[in-house]
């Protein structure tokens, strides 16, 4: 069985080559897979796929005009956007290379489309990016004097310079200069102690780089010391269900239900035993006994309070935990509304190296509530950008955990 992944690829590392140029044979090739993978796979209750070929006639002349792979892609995202959900993204043949590695090419930049361009979710270490001095929350909005579209307007080729025009956080302007370089884009997680008995977690993806064997360590460290521990998923944009799950096993007791997947199999066995449609996640959830547990035969589950930290960079699997952790560990949420990205996807193969990323199944937790466009709302509201204890997020986990 193929790896779920909950990870919309929108908000992935901006690492791809686009400047290859794309023959009409090549566009045809890879748009007759695209359409048979979406028409007898893609899968996410209530949603009409059959509607891929209207949404591809809108696009039909940017699709003819391309001359580029970059720029075919482009075209057929815009009209794979028109579903209106997450987990659904075509890749060219070098960003489906790419997508494993722990080095990649690129500015260094997790980004999400806002209404003036393109709003900074994070800034990967040592990334062209960094060394401009661009932050979290900063806006692009104007690449090479245009406004952004999409993600796929900053350049990724190796050597290729770009000029951004940025709004900072606090509301300035500035002209900034990037090259497109390589870069390690995998981030060590860390535990810090704020004080004797808090400490904070910090989970950068579920994705390449998650390291179980480092994280039961923290764990352990933790569990006989630590009577509050901050879980930060802030910024962290998802990965794979496998990863997700073991965190939420090392957090809860064994076997506790958390919520569940609904695919084709299960929509389709609801609809036969119970004669309605499947068209509501939430009824299918309740009714199926597939439910996502917790695991045994890990290491003992930290016993202490938990609180987490989201951001709007807080997507998919990091959703999945954190309202896993908010229902059945009584874990307040503290920082910013969450991505509302949550559908469990995988990545087809497609003829030249192109891939595609498309959803599988979707989720709903254990309470009964649907993550995919419906962003975390939390607990507490703050705003910070560094994992430290003059952090304003931070601090009010702090105090929320500790009644102050």
């Amino acid at each position: 069985m193929r790896k779920l992944i909950l990870a919309p690829f929108l908000l992935l590392l901006l690492s791809v080559s686009f400047g290859q140029p794309i023959t009409e044979e090549v566009k045809s090739e890879v748009l007759k897979e695209v359409n048979r993978i979406l028409a007898e796979r893609a899968f996410v209750p209530g949603a009409d796929f059959s509607k891929w070929p209207e949404y591809l006639a809108k696009r039909q002349e940017q699709v003819d005009e391309a001359k580029t792979q970059g720029e075919f892609v482009n075209a057929v995202n815009r009209a794979l956007r028109d579903f209106g959900m997450s987990h659904i993204r075509l890749q060219t043949p070098r960003a489906a290379e790419l997508r494993t590695r722990t080095t990649t090419i690129g500015v260094g930049l997790r980004v999400k489309e806002v209404a003036d361009g393109l709003e900074v979710l994070t800034v990967a270490p040592d990334s062209p990016a960094m060394e401009a001095g661009l932050k979290q929350g900063d806006v692009i909005l104007a690449i090479d004097g245009k406004k952004p579209e999409s993600t796929e307007d900053l350049p990724s080729d190796a050597g290729a310079k770009v000029e951004l025009k940025i709004k900072m956080s606090m509301g300035e302007e500035k002209a900034v200069s990037l090259e497109v370089k390589e870069y390690r884009r995998v981030r060590t997680d860390f535990l810090s102690w704020l004080d004797d008995e808090t400490a904070l977690l910090k989970v950068h993806t579920f994705s390449t780089g998650y390291n179980r064997q480092l994280l039961e360590g923290f764990v352990e460290e933790a569990r006989p010391k630590a009577k509050y521990l901050l879980l930060d998923l802030r910024s962290n944009g998802g990965g794979s269900t496998a990863s997700l799950n073991h965190l939420i096993s090392i957090l809860l007791p064994p076997d506790k239900a958390v919520g569940a997947f609904i695919n084709r199999r299960t929509a389709e066995q609801y609809a036969e035993e119970t004669e309605k449609p499947a068209t509501d996640p939430a009824a299918i959830a309740e009714w199926t006994e597939r439910k996502v547990r917790t695991r045994y035969g890990l290491i003992d589950h930290y016993p202490g309070k938990i609180a987490v930290l989201i951001n709007s960079g807080s997507a998919s699997a990091s959703e999945i935990v954190a309202q896993a952790l908010r229902e059945v560990g009584g874990a307040p949420v503290i920082g910013q509304k969450s991505a509302g990205a949550v559908l469990a996807s995988v990545f087809g193969r497609l003829p030249h190296g192109f891939a595609i990323q498309y959803p599988v199944s979707d989720y709903v937790s254990i309470k009964g509530v649907r993550l995919e466009k419906n962003p975390i709302v939390p607990d507490v509201e703050a705003t910070g950008r560094a994992t430290t204890a003059d952090d304003p997020v931070v601090q009010a986990a702090v105090k929320k955990l500790k009644g102050e």
